[in-house]
């Protein structure tokens, strides 16, 4: 499991890079979307409509348009909306972001002024010029002093920006911007792809070959090797003997080639080959990964 989490400035183009990331594979989680349902919960309408009156639901919810001009327009009441629906959204992502496998991409308004989740291995910020951000949101509707007034509650963008792992500036083309998201994803695709793989050799000399001949051919980024005592089951025998594991990280892509080689060069009738995903790993490891394979 890889974790994006994808936050940045109202209007930056979030939502085309979360579109992109799933066109290519990616499991996208949108809090936007958790935080509103968070909105059906009848403890949650009862508070509201204490808090703003009775008029403030719905059939399905409230009516987000007033909760958005009485939150948005006092910082008390918006700390109490926000404390309203935090603590649910936040148990809800974790759920569903855990429960899920390979690539995920969670986007996040409020990653930095709720607390980095600790299951998000890797931050993106978009941000943009703030005359792109008006023309765009003129299309929701808003007037130019509506993206000001969302985001004077929020920590400065300078400071969030300082804590994502990648910025990225929305300052070109709509085409432009698109072309860059396919990039970006590709790599955290094969980032979330990375794989070890395991084999065992009868004597250090041939797992040191083997180690050798793998990572030259780009086909591991690296090889450990580490003295073991086995036991198994082989020609209807229990034997014992002493091995040297040999422990491989690679990607997905260049997985199969890499099992290939070590039987191509391997001694044992069976080399007793196996691969596994790895489920969580610093980013940056990931990513050198990728970069030393095929």
């Amino acid at each position: 499991m890889f974790v994006v989490g994808l936050t940045g400035d109202v209007g930056a183009g979030k939502s085309t890079l979360a579109g992109a990331w799933r066109a290519l594979g990616a499991h996208v989680i949108d809090a936007d979307a958790v935080a509103k349902r968070q909105w059906l919960k009848p403890e949650i309408r009862e508070k509201a409509a204490s808090r703003w009156g009775s008029d403030m639901l719905r059939d399905e919810g409230v009516n987000f348009a007033k909760i958005a001009e009485i939150a948005f327009a006092d910082e008390t009441e918006y700390r109490y909306m926000i404390n309203l629906v935090h603590p649910g959204t936040r148990v809800d992502l974790t759920r569903e972001a855990t429960s899920l496998r390979g690539w995920i991409v969670a986007e996040i308004q409020l990653l930095f002024e709720a607390g980095r989740h600790d299951w998000i291995d890797y931050v993106v910020y978009a941000t943009a010029p703030e005359k792109s951000r008006l023309q765009r949101n003129r299309v929701r509707g808003w007037g130019d002093g509506e993206i000001k007034r969302r985001e004077r509650f929020l920590l400065d963008s300078a400071r969030k920006q300082e804590m994502a792992d990648l910025v990225m500036n929305n300052d070109s083309t709509l085409e432009s911007w698109g072309e860059r998201a396919e990039r970006t994803g590709r790599m955290f695709l094969a980032m979330s792809s990375v794989r070890e793989v395991v084999t065992f050799c009868a004597s250090f000399a041939e797992a040191e070959k083997l180690a050798h001949i793998l990572v030259e051919n780009r086909l591991v980024a690296c090889a450990n090797i580490e003295e073991v005592k086995s036991c198994y089951r082989w020609r209807r025998r229990v034997e014992t003997s002493t091995e040297w594991s040999l422990l491989c990280k690679t990607t997905e892509a260049a997985m199969r080639k890499a099992i290939q080689c070590i039987k191509a060069n391997h001694s044992y009738e069976l080399p007793a080959i196996t691969a596994r995903d790895i489920c969580g790993a610093d980013a940056a490891t990931l990513r050198w990964v990728v970069e030393s394979c095929e």
